[in-house]
């Protein structure tokens, strides 16, 4: 019996044994008290006959494999953010290559621009001044001549009746250009960069949100850069725009004047040319008749009334008065015709040259009531600034706005056509010579230099400039 149990076991063993083998691939001749050792050192869940160890090796196969292919994703994230971050980097080496290229090539353009408009002014300054030395020249000589006719003409006659002194113009361009384009300039505040990441975690899906965020940031910030670059081009073109409407504005004032000059000296020699047709005439009765027969056509030729200001009295307008003061008799020729048609003619032009300077002058007066008025509100409001404590910058500043801007008021006022250029038309006809009369107050409306709303303007613009310098040393003084 225990022969045949042993036997048993032996085959039970060995049976064991030859599994055991089989999966160690292990060869070779082994006693039994080896193989008896080998099967008890095996673990429990070797030799176990049911399915619970299959599964749980299955499960952490596919744990395995999931994270794999987690891995796997995680590298595939990484690498597309490395390709997007290379992307980036040549497209940002692209526009700074083409900014620079483009700031290069404005800076080049900007340089010959300046250089051109200097060199065409520098030419336009010396052509304007040859033109004006050529034409004061000849008005210098102009003015010469009619000084030694009229002596002449004073000897000839002798005792004769004096010429009836005639109307004076004065050519007047006023230009109040108070338009100064305040452009005012706002700069945009630059957008504030993202915050970068307080903690840098060791995930590599933080670390490669945090390098696209950088990323944006950048892309800010170039944009930031490319609209402070727009915005400087378009307020270098406003104030080439502004330069340009400027020299256009004093070539326009230029030639206005010198078409005024020209007009001056036409109007002389028509002058000169009238006193020679009414020098053949011997007394005073032939003189009222050649005269009455003429036609008043130089004075009211092609609207040339309209630009010629004059300042004189109304007292003119009324008629003419001989040397004792009394009006001057109408007197009848043979055909029914009345000698003083002449005179009242040229009072119809005198009062239409008056009519025209009173508007102008109103014109113009309105004009730089509402630039006072505008200025003297600025100075209101800097003044309540002072009062409320506010920055001194700020005040500061609206201070030097207020007096640049009263400053270019005085500027346009003084830019106006001196009046030492107006008309000074002398024409001779029957009477004495009203300018001998101290009576008269328009006896001395040639003497007269000065405009009224030019003066006023200039007073009134200086006040506004010393109340704004008051008003800037106030806060110093109160410092103190």
């Amino acid at each position: 019996m225990e022969e045949e149990q042993n036997e048993t076991f032996k085959k039970v063993i060995n049976k064991f044994y030859e599994i055991k083998r089989h999966s160690l691939e292990v060869y070779g001749d082994v006693s039994w008290d080896d193989k008896c050792a080998i099967l008890l050192d095996d673990p429990m869940e070797t030799w176990s006959y049911n399915d619970a160890s299959t599964a749980k090796y299955i499960s952490a196969l596919e744990e395995e494999l999931q994270t794999l292919r987690n891995s796997i994703d995680k590298l595939q994230n990484k690498l597309l953010g490395l390709e997007i971050e290379n992307h980036l980097k040549r497209r940002v080496l692209e526009l700074e290559k083409k900014r620079i290229l483009a700031d290069e090539m404005i800076r080049k353009e900007i340089a010959g621009l300046r250089n051109y408009h200097s060199r065409h002014k520098v030419d336009i300054m010396n052509l304007l001044g040859d033109g004006m030395t050529h034409i004061k020249s000849i008005i210098g000589c102009i003015d010469e001549k009619i000084r030694q006719f009229d002596i002449s003409r004073a000897q000839d006659l002798g005792s004769t009746p004096k010429e009836v002194n005639q109307d004076e113009y004065e050519c007047r361009d006023v230009h109040i250009n108070t338009d100064v384009g305040h452009d005012l300039l706002s700069e945009r505040n630059s957008a504030g960069l993202s915050d970068i990441m307080a903690h840098v975690k060791a995930d590599a899906s933080d670390a490669l949100a945090q390098a696209l965020q950088e990323k944006v940031a950048t892309l800010l910030l170039l944009s930031q850069q490319e609209e402070r670059y727009l915005l400087d081009r378009n307020v270098n073109a406003a104030l080439q725009k502004k330069i340009e409407e400027l020299q256009r504005n004093l070539l326009q004032v230029t030639n206005e004047k010198v078409r005024a000059l020209m007009e001056l000296a036409h109007l002389k020699q028509e002058y000169r040319l009238l006193k020679e047709q009414l020098g053949g005439c011997v007394d005073k009765e032939s003189l009222s008749a050649e005269i009455g027969d003429k036609k008043p056509d130089t004075q009211e030729r092609d609207g040339r009334l309209r630009n010629l200001l004059k300042k004189a009295n109304l007292k003119r307008w009324v008629g003419t008065l001989d040397f004792r003061g009394n009006e001057a008799e109408v007197h009848m020729d043979g055909e029914g015709n009345f000698s003083s048609k002449r005179f009242n003619s040229i009072d119809f032009a005198r009062m239409k040259i008056e009519n025209a300077t009173l508007k102008e002058s109103m014109e113009s007066m309105e004009h730089l009531i509402t630039s006072i008025h505008r200025l003297r509100l600025s100075l209101l409001k800097a003044k309540e600034s002072v009062t409320s404590q506010s920055t001194g910058i700020v005040m500061s500043e609206s201070l030097d706005e207020i007096i640049n801007e009263a400053k270019l008021v005085k500027t346009a006022l003084g830019s106006s056509l001196p009046i030492s250029w107006s008309a000074e038309a002398e024409i001779g006809f029957d009477g004495e010579n009203i300018s001998n009369e101290s009576g008269d107050s328009y006896g001395n409306a040639s003497s007269e230099k000065i405009d009224s709303v030019s003066a006023a303007g200039f007073e009134m613009v200086e006040l506004l400039i010393l109340a704004a310098h008051i008003l800037k040393e106030y806060p110093m003084k109160s410092n103190t």
